[in-house]
């Protein structure tokens, strides 16, 4: 027969192991937070750079349309050929297409999700709320300051912006 405090011992070495496993796995999960934030910004950095880049050589320009994520939250990122502009057809640039949980916002212009970026030949930028079934724009929005992004994870928010005349988060 086994004695009571065998027992005891070993349910308290459980316990032990259990929570330990659990701090572990707390501390991985909190810390690919700031990973994700970091892995968006840096996703959207080399969009826009390929988005100025792409702009360049077209010779008509790039649009960036950041949309909701495929279950609803977080944001989906797809770069086209073109400006939408009237009698110009919008083509997939040939990226692959970027979907984070990071949920990226534009605060200045205020605008709400889905919104595009459009870069011009030369490299400047200007933005406004628009996807690519709202069909072309009558004119393109002017950019009356710096582009603000916000990038959150629910328990953080990074800002960066972009400068009008440089497709380059900052």
């Amino acid at each position: 027969m086994r004695s009571p405090a065998f027992t005891l011992v070993e349910a308290v070495v459980t316990v032990a192991l259990v929570v330990l496993l659990m701090t572990a796995a707390a501390t991985l999960a909190l810390g690919s937070r700031p990973f994700a934030l970091r892995d968006a910004e840096d996703r959207v950095a080399a969009m826009l750079d390929a988005g100025r880049a792409l702009a360049a050589e077209s010779g008509d320009g790039a649009t960036l349309v950041f949309a909701p994520g495929p279950s609803g939250a977080g944001t989906a990122l797809a770069l086209y050929r073109h400006r939408p502009r009237p009698g110009v057809a919008l083509e997939p640039a040939g990226v692959e297409r970027y979907a984070t949980a990071v949920r990226v916002s534009l605060e200045a212009p205020a605008v709400s999700a889905p919104f595009a970026i459009f870069v011009d030949t030369g490299g400047s930028v200007s933005a406004a709320a628009w996807s690519p079934d709202a069909g072309p724009l009558s004119s393109e929005p002017p950019c009356n300051g710096a582009l603000r992004f916000a990038f959150a994870d629910g328990s953080r928010v990074e800002r960066r912006s972009v400068p009008c005349a440089e497709a380059t988060l900052r």
